[in-house]
Parts: C-alpha cells; structure tokens; sequence
C-alpha cells in the first residue's frame, strides 16, 4: 500500500474513532498513531476522504456515486504533460467534469486535484512522476 492511501486509511479510522473539533487535534492523534504529516497534506487528505466539520467536529460525509474511469473510457481521446506539475487528459464533448471526477477517486498518489473544461480536464500533479502515473493511467483506457 502506497504511503499516501495508508495514511488516508489511518486517519479515515481516527475520524470514526474519535470527535476532533481541529486539524490540530486530528494532527495529535495521527501522531499518537506514528503517522508524522504536515497541516496542508492533511488538508488534501481530508479533501481526498470527502470528511468536513459539521456540527463542530470533524466527519465523513456520504460517498457520492462517481462512474468509475474505465466505464468512461470511450469518452477519453488522449492525454499529454504540460510541464511538470500538469497533465492535459482530452475527451468528448461534455465529458470533462465526470472524467474529472473519476480521476479523483482513482487516489493516484501525487495527483493534487482537476479542473474540468467541455473536452479538457487539467490535473494538477506535485511531480514529473505522478505527472506519469496520471497519463499512464489514461493511455491504459484508450
């Protein structure tokens, strides 16, 4: 298991066992836990795992239904670098936002997030190497 989608489990566990009003608290508890991570990649973890403060505590929201990537791959028409932090992933006309949002859930490790044109997604990457996963994960499908 990658280190990322550990972490994520870990503390997807904290947040079932536990009431944390702060990230401050969740950041002490994935501590006590052996997990050492910084508040903005606990952001993007939180982000990642669909959990937000409701009622002054930290919680899980409901999964939303997202179509999974390969049952879009019709929709794919190709993908490129654009540069090391960037990757262009081409589709359909009105696809975007779906493939958009299957390529969130996928959890490719290093993946920051998308924003979703009419037949372009970009998809923000921290390196040149989840830069590669990302358009190797496309090239995969079409």
């Amino acid at each position: 298991m990658s280190l990322t989608r550990n972490r994520r489990e870990i503390l997807k566990a904290v947040l079932l066992e536990r009431q944390c009003s702060s990230q401050e608290e969740i950041l002490q508890a994935l501590a006590e836990l052996g997990v050492q991570t910084t508040q903005p990649v606990l952001s993007r973890d939180l982000r990642s795992l669909r959990a937000a403060k409701r009622d002054g505590m930290y919680t899980l929201l409901k999964s939303e239904k997202v179509t999974p990537l390969e049952s879009l791959s019709s929709l794919l028409r190709g993908t490129c670098s654009a540069g090391p932090n960037m990757v262009i992933v081409r589709c359909e006309a009105g696809a975007a936002s779906a493939i958009a949002r299957a390529l969130e859930s996928e959890g490719i490790d290093g993946m920051l997030g998308t924003v979703a044109g009419d037949d372009t997604v970009f998809a923000a990457v921290e390196d040149v190497d989840a830069g590669d996963r990302v358009r190797h994960r496309v090239i995969a499908l079409l």
